[in-house]
């Protein structure tokens, strides 16, 4: 399901550099700045879903009292 997630923001992404690119040549400046702001939100929506989260089951650091060799 995350993957999805991330096709789906990388396809708004490409979408909002095809926009700002066309806006550029054509010298549409409202649509540079939306498409500017598209791009921007989808990097800092897909930051923060990694960020936030849940944390990973399995770790790098040895020990805990969850790990099966540290039972008693």
């Amino acid at each position: 399901m995350a993957g999805e997630r991330s096709d789906v923001a990388a396809g708004v992404f490409v979408a909002g550099l095809l926009v700002l690119l066309v806006s550029l040549v054509k010298g549409w400046w409202l649509l540079v700045l939306l498409a500017a702001a598209v791009m921007v939100g989808t990097v800092v929506a897909t930051a923060r879903r990694r960020r936030t989260g849940p944390d990973p089951d399995v770790t790098l650091r040895p020990g805990g009292e969850g790990r099966p060799w540290k039972r008693k």
